[in-house]
This record gives C-alpha cells, sequence and structure tokens, in this order.
C-alpha cells in the first residue's frame, strides 16, 4: 500500500456513537472501546438501537421538552407537528366563578390545571436527518447520534490510554453496531495498535464475508463472539438474518486458531427458561475446540426501552424485566459441568481474562 492510500484512509471520516474510555466490560483489562455506527441485524432486544443504523439520527427526550416549538418551526421538511395544548376534561362549569378579578385568577389558575400540552410529534419516514431541529432546540431535547471522526482522531484517543493498558492488562476494543461493516476503518485501527504493542479485541456477530474476518483477526488477539441463537429459524425470527454464516465463520476461526470468547445473551422469550438452549451453546464450543477461552452469559436488561422511546421505535421487549444472575445460574452451571470452558455471567468483568 503506498503511502498516499495510508494518508487518504487516515484522512476518511467514519460514523461513531462514542468512543468509551475505561470500558471495564469489552475485554480484559481496562480498555478504550471505539463504537461504529452500523450493523446488518435487526436484533429485536438489541440494547444500542442508536447503533444499528449507519448515519446520523437523534434522540428526542420528552421529559426535557419545554413545548416551546422551536424544532417545528425550523424543520424544511414539515415532519413535526408542533406541540398541541388539550384539555383534561371536556368541560367544567362556567357558572363557577364570577367576574370579580379574584374570581378571574382562579379560573385562570383551573385552566392552566385543566389543560397539558403534548410534545411535538416527529414523523420520522419524512425526517431527512438534516439536524435543523436539533440545532434550535436549546434544552437538549433533541440530541445527534453519532459523530463523524478519522482514524487519527479516534486512534489519539485510544493512545491517550495507553499507560492504563499496560498497567491493567487492557487495550482498545472495536465495538458497534457490527464493526464488520466497516472493515478497512476497523482494520486500520487494529494495525496502528497492534504496531503500538496495545492489545486488541474485537466484539462482533461474525456476519461478514470470511474473506473480512480472515484479513481482521491477523491484527485481533481476542474476539468476542456473539451467539444469539443456534436454531436458524429462530435466529432469523429474532435477528432478521440466518445463523449460518456466523456458525460457519466461528468454525474457520477456530481452525485458523484465532482466540475467542461465546458471549451469549439470555432473553425473554427467546432462550430465557430453555436449559436446552446452554447444552447447545456448549455442544457448539466444543465443535471449536481450544480457540475458545471462555464462554460469557449475558442476562438481559431493559435499559434500552428509553433509548427506542427517543428514536421513536417499536420495542419488541416494552416493559419486561431485568434479569438478574439468579435467573441464569442454571446455564451457567450446565457450561461449567464438564469442566471444559469456564463460563461468566455478565461478561469477564472482575474476571482474569488477559490474552495477550
Amino acid at each position: 500500500m503506498s503511502g498516499k492510500q495510508e494518508t487518504d484512509k487516515s484522512d476518511r471520516k467514519f460514523w461513531i456513537t462514542n468512543i468509551q474510555r475505561f470500558s471495564v466490560n469489552d475485554g480484559p483489562g481496562i480498555r478504550t472501546t471505539v463504537f461504529l455506527k452500523g450493523c446488518p441485524l435487526r436484533c429485536a432486544w438489541c440494547h444500542n438501537p442508536e447503533a444499528i443504523n449507519p448515519y446520523q439520527e437523534f434522540f428526542h427526550n420528552a421529559e426535557k421538552c419545554v413545548r416551546c416549538g422551536a424544532c417545528a418551526e425550523a424543520c424544511p421538511e414539515g415532519a413535526i407537528t408542533p406541540p398541541r395544548i388539550r384539555k383534561k376534561r371536556d368541560e367544567f362549569s362556567e357558572t363557577t366563578y364570577c367576574t370579580n378579578p379574584e374570581s378571574a385568577a382562579a379560573r385562570a389558575k383551573l385552566e392552566a390545571e385543566i389543560t397539558e400540552t403534548d410534545p411535538p410529534k416527529i414523523d420520522r419516514d419524512k425526517c431527512t436527518f438534516c439536524m435543523k431541529c436539533v440545532d434550535a432546540c436549546k434544552y437538549d431535547a433533541l440530541t445527534r447520534i453519532g459523530r463523524l471522526v478519522t482514524v487519527d482522531e479516534a486512534y489519539q484517543e485510544v493512545k491517550a490510554d495507553e499507560m492504563f493498558y499496560e498497567s491493567s492488562g487492557g487495550g482498545m476494543s472495536i465495538s458497534g453496531g457490527e464493526p464488520l461493516m466497516q472493515p478497512e476503518i476497523a482494520l486500520e485501527l487494529l494495525r496502528r495498535a497492534k504496531k503500538d504493542n496495545i492489545h486488541t479485541v474485537i466484539d462482533t456477530t461474525g456476519f461478514a464475508k470470511w474473506e473480512t474476518l480472515d484479513e481482521i483477526t491477523d491484527y485481533v488477539d481476542l474476539l468476542l463472539y456473539d451467539i444469539k441463537v443456534i436454531d436458524e429459524e429462530k435466529h432469523k425470527k429474532w435477528t432478521g438474518v440466518s445463523n449460518k454464516i456466523i456458525l460457519e465463520n466461528a468454525r474457520k476461526l477456530a481452525k485458523k486458531g484465532v482466540p475467542m470468547r461465546i458471549r451469549s445473551l439470555v432473553v425473554h422469550n427467546v432462550n430465557y427458561w430453555d436449559l436446552n438452549y446452554p447444552k447447545s451453546v456448549l455442544a457448539f464450543a466444543k465443535e471449536l475446540g481450544q480457540s475458545v477461552k471462555g464462554i460469557d452469559i449475558l442476562p438481559y436488561h431493559n435499559f434500552a426501552g428509553e433509548k427506542y422511546e427517543n428514536l421513536g421505535r417499536q420495542y419488541a421487549f416494552k416493559g419486561f424485566p431485568n434479569l438478574f444472575k439468579e435467573d441464569v445460574q442454571d446455564y451457567e452451571d450446565i457450561i461449567n459441568s464438564e469442566g471444559t470452558f469456564k463460563a461468566t455471567i455478565g461478561g469477564m468483568i472482575g474476571v482474569e481474562q488477559n490474552e495477550r
């Protein structure tokens, strides 16, 4: 690759949702995690829905909205319906108060009490994401999701915490969304980290061409490999895609000897209360062999519910409660029973997993 090509790639901007410093659950030690935007899966339980689309979006937090209507006035597409005043009840007695000033003030108070203002309604289908509404909002009720950065800018943030990687056995992680949707960016970041002897981790669904994974994993110290569902039909139902390529890529990675941890989410109505599920994960891990360094059981949490609401999207698991360690203890016990692999609940926090 010529020097000019490398410079062009360094200057190329790409979308991220966040660069999270002092991350402790995206690999061993203290890490800096670069969250790339965009994912080809549509998991019904997705905990990072703001990372699904590969372009900038915005949150609308109705609790912060003061109903001023500035966003509707600024929208050039007419995609925002202005705030609407409505009465809490249909009628009140016109003869309750006299016309003296004191009664008039009491009536005004009553009118204020029996009316409320609905927040503006946003038609996301009409929205072109010009962000003029966000710029018009002075109360942080509308906030951008995603920012454009260059490889240089992102990697400078990673390098800034290098002393913490050395003391904790940490390093750089790349997550998403699905980082393999931006393979050239992920590859460039990984190459730089390996050149600087920084431990590298990539968190992926494995839903990508094998050639992409094969090249990228030459620069990866540890792979966090998400196994959503083993059964193909259930996988299609809950994620929108087949898992054939995911499972086949895992087998190829194992043959290549890439160290990986299998990460498996336990979700209501999907694989909760199904003890055949941890058995199937264990069987698949045994098929992969020594490349598997452990299995992380991730109990469902509902923290993303507010994100869906702020994005104007429906959430399939709205109202479902969090799952806790005791809810999935049987899953851990089943995986640990044979002694082949060590399972954790909740990921790698507090676990000695330095694979350097």
